[in-house]
């Protein structure tokens, strides 16, 4: 049996799961930075590499996939409004 590809964020084959997946990672790791939990945690750059990365998905038409990249639009708004407030 022939093992299945990853998705291009390395989370799962079917790329409408493995985006939703990525979306949720994010979510959580900017959730995490913004409490001050950094330790273990993504650089703040490598945090905003990845949500550029996210963005560029095109979605199609899988209605959770639709639905994380409005997650994700919001937590593109949160990540530059986190950082330009200069809170960090």
């Amino acid at each position: 049996m022939e093992s299945e590809r990853l998705g291009r964020f390395g989370h799962h084959p079917d790329p409408a799961i493995d985006f939703c997946v990525e979306v949720e990672t994010l979510q959580g790791e900017l959730f995490d930075i913004a409490c001050g939990l950094t330790e273990g945690r993504m650089s703040i750059n490598d945090l905003g590499r990845r949500v550029e990365n996210a963005m560029a998905f095109t979605v199609g038409g899988d209605q959770n996939a639709i639905d994380a990249k409005d997650l994700l639009r919001s937590l593109e708004r949160e990540y530059h409004a986190f950082w330009k407030d200069g809170a960090r």
